[in-house]
C-alpha cells in the first residue's frame, strides 16, 4: 500500500481513535486488570481512551493519527508525551461524564487504570534511570493493516520528526505487555532493558520496558 499520511489528532477523530485503541488493547493482560468484568471492559476502555485522549491532547496535541492516503481513513495512532508529563487533575474527568462512568462502572475501574498507569510509569523510571525521557504511549495498527509496513513507517516518521527538534532530552522511553511487541520495537533500534511478569494488586501480566537513544 501507498505511505500513509501522517497528521494530528483533530477533536472530531477522538470517537474513532477511542474506538481503535479499545479494539486493540481490550484483549491485553494489563488492560483486563482494569475491568474484572469481562461484559464491562469494550465499553469502560472506549470512555477510559476516549477520555486520556481528551486530557492529553487539550493543550498541546500530542496525539497522531496515520490515514490511508487514498481514502482518508484512519489506519493508526501513537501519542509521544513530552519529558515533563501531563498534568491530569481529577477535577478534569468531572467535566467529562465521570458521574455517569461511576454510576455504570463504579470507581475502582478509574482508580485502577490511574494506578496502573503510574504503576508502569514508575517501572520504566526504574529501568531507564534518567529523570526526562518523552514517553511513546498508545500505538497501534489496525489489524487488517500490519504486516504491511505501517507501523514501522509511521514510527520511524515519529522518531525523526522528534531528532529534527532538536530537543534537549534525546531518550525515548515506552513500556509493552505484548511480547511480539518486544521484537518489533527493537528492529526500530530501541534496547530491552528488562522483562519479566509486574505484579498488580494480586495480578500479574507481563511486561517489558524499552528505550531508544536519539542519535
Amino acid at each position: 500500500m501507498d505511505e500513509p499520511t501522517i497528521d494530528r489528532l483533530q477533536r472530531t477523530d477522538i470517537h474513532e481513535v477511542a474506538g481503535i485503541l479499545t479494539g486493540a488493547f481490550k484483549t491485553n493482560p494489563a488492560y483486563s486488570i482494569i475491568f474484572k468484568k469481562k461484559e464491562q471492559r469494550e465499553e469502560g476502555l472506549f470512555w477510559l481512551f476516549r477520555t486520556n485522549l481528551l486530557i492529553l491532547n487539550q493543550k498541546q496535541v500530542l496525539t497522531r493519527v496515520a490515514r490511508e492516503r487514498n481514502t482518508g481513513r484512519i489506519i493508526g495512532t501513537y501519542t509521544l508525551i513530552p519529558p515533563e508529563g501531563v498534568k491530569r487533575p481529577l477535577s478534569v474527568y468531572t467535566k467529562i461524564g465521570l458521574p455517569s462512568f461511576i454510576s455504570r462502572f463504579g470507581m475502582n475501574p478509574l482508580t485502577r487504570m490511574l494506578s496502573l498507569d503510574s504503576y508502569n510509569r514508575k517501572l520504566l523510571a526504574e529501568s531507564i534511570r534518567i529523570p526526562e525521557y518523552h514517553y511513546l504511549s498508545m500505538v497501534v495498527i489496525k489489524k487488517e493493516y500490519r504486516g504491511a509496513g505501517v507501523g514501522t513507517y509511521v514510527l520511524k516518521k515519529a522518531i525523526q520528526r522528534l531528532i529534527d527538534s532538536n530537543p534537549t532530552c534525546r531518550t525515548v522511553g515506552l513500556t509493552t505487555q505484548l511480547p511480539e511487541n518486544v521484537t518489533f520495537y527493537s528492529r526500530l533500534g530501541f534496547d530491552k532493558l528488562d522483562e519479566g511478569y509486574a505484579s498488580f494488586k494480586g495480578d500479574e501480566y507481563f511486561n517489558c520496558n524499552m528505550k531508544l537513544d536519539l542519535i
